[in-house]
């Protein structure tokens, strides 16, 4: 009998969605704009959450699932010593934006071993943004007696407890139940607020996100709208409606009823507000620098702002969450993973984790984004990634190295700062990213100069 052996692609593509400030989410490539956060900023780009699509290949030719389980199980079909891992993001290129109107990007390029393909993107909705009363420059903290946004020994006391739905006031952030508030986004504690001004039987459209620095008390969490919140890694948010955006919108966090109380929206995944990502592997941060590092997770479902903060100091260790594709949120129906973006060393965490401008390469703007993900429906497997933020932030590299270590990782991940290139098994190059797969255990991602 002869055996072959097997290549797979794993190819990753980011599926960014609109910024909700001023219209609606798509589910388009990294190229798709979204405006800053005061309605004379400028347009910026940032990319979503990853998905990974899997295609086998034998022979140069693509096979399908089904006769690759049916090849290794009759012993035709073998996996190659390394994995065989390649990876594959295709970018479409930023659009020259009108400042006057609203922007219908092509839709993201899905490169198929060399031959990308396109998808179509949903239609545009719109949405709007209402003015801030102050500027975030003014926030005070808001007093708490959580536990901090970035607990790094991974155990989140309260996540635990059921919350008591209907109870809190919605001008209340409700502490004592795992969620952590912030208050660098001037909202009471709350990570984003959405107010949708359309409840059709399709799903809610114009959608209002109420801007950062608009209540720093949360007066502004007020009935009819939707208020997130952020969980300490490597606890996700479990609240959102189960009903969503009309043109693929996300919406998520917890619902303030027609009483201004709070309580778990339908849909929701549990009658917690934070749960633990997958438990089938752990993917940790080192931080072996002179200066802490800030990386921000994207309020996903929700506004998608990359506002969940997680700062790790000189010499320490903490954890990063990673969402069971099966078991985590939807968006049309497909699997979602979270996406990081990581700062340079130094950056405050005020800064980093927050909408930007784009005067400096922090927060949207950071130079490399992490996308996270277990693939428990498929191939049981997860999938790692580091890239460029592209392209929104193409020019700036960050300032230091990353390095993948794992004992069950193949094609493990480097970004090398000295170079500014992204390497794996197959070589470096700065214009493509890599993707690393994780069998079990631990994946380390290292800081080093």
């Amino acid at each position: 009998m002869r055996t072959h052996t097997l290549l797979f692609l794993s190819v990753t593509w980011a599926s960014a969605r609109a910024h909700p400030r001023h219209h609606g989410h798509y589910h388009v490539g990294r190229g798709t704009p979204k405006r800053a956060p005061h309605p004379t900023g400028a347009v910026v780009y940032v990319p979503g959450p990853v998905e990974t699509v899997i295609i086998y290949e034998l022979n140069g030719q693509q096979i399908s699932e089904h006769e690759v389980h049916q090849g290794i199980a009759n012993g035709t079909l073998t996996w190659g010593e390394d994995g065989n891992l390649s990876t594959s993001i295709s970018l479409p290129p930023a659009p020259t934006p009108s400042p006057s109107e609203e922007h219908h990007d092509p839709g993201p390029k899905l490169e198929h071993v060399t031959e990308p393909t396109q998808a179509p993107a949903p239609p545009e909705s719109s949405s709007h943004a209402i003015a801030p009363s102050s500027t975030v420059e003014d926030y005070e903290p808001v007093p708490s007696t959580a536990p901090p946004p970035s607990d790094h020994n991974s155990l989140c006391i309260d996540c635990d407890k059921e919350f008591p739905s209907g109870d809190f006031s919605c001008d209340e952030f409700p502490r004592g139940y795992g969620a952590t508030p912030l208050s660098h986004e001037g909202l009471g504690g709350w990570t984003g607020i959405q107010d949708p001004h359309e409840r059709g039987a399709a799903g809610f459209d114009d959608i209002e996100t109420i801007p950062h620095g608009t209540c720093h008390d949360g007066s502004c969490c007020t009935p009819g709208r939707f208020c997130s919140y952020n969980c300490p890694n490597p606890y996700l948010k479990m609240a959102w409606p189960k009903k969503q955006g009309a043109t693929k919108q996300s919406v998520g966090g917890l619902y303030c009823n027609a009483d201004g109380k709070l309580e778990m929206p339908e849909g929701s995944l549990a009658k917690t507000l934070c749960a633990r990502g997958t438990d089938r592997c752990k993917v940790m941060v080192q931080n072996k620098l002179s200066q802490s590092v800030s990386i921000c997770r994207t309020d996903y479902p929700g506004t998608e702002s990359e506002t969940l903060p997680l700062t790790v100091k000189p010499g320490e260790t903490a954890e990063l969450a990673v969402p069971s594709m099966a078991q985590y949120y939807h968006w049309d129906d497909k699997p979602t993973s979270a996406q990081y973006y990581i700062n340079n060393q130094g950056v405050p965490e005020h800064d980093a984790c927050t909408w930007s401008d784009g005067s400096s390469p922090v927060g949207n703007w950071a130079p490399l984004n992490f996308g996270a993900g277990w693939d428990d429906i498929k191939m049981n497997m997860g999938f790692m990634s580091l890239s460029q933020n592209r392209p929104t932030n193409d020019k700036d590299r960050l300032n230091f190295s990353i390095t993948f270590e794992g004992n069950d990782t193949i094609n493990p991940c480097k970004f090398n700062s000295s170079t500014g290139e992204y390497c794996d098994n197959k070589g470096c190059r700065r214009d493509k990213g890599c993707t690393a797969t994780v069998r079990s255990g631990v994946l380390t991602l290292v800081f080093t100069d």
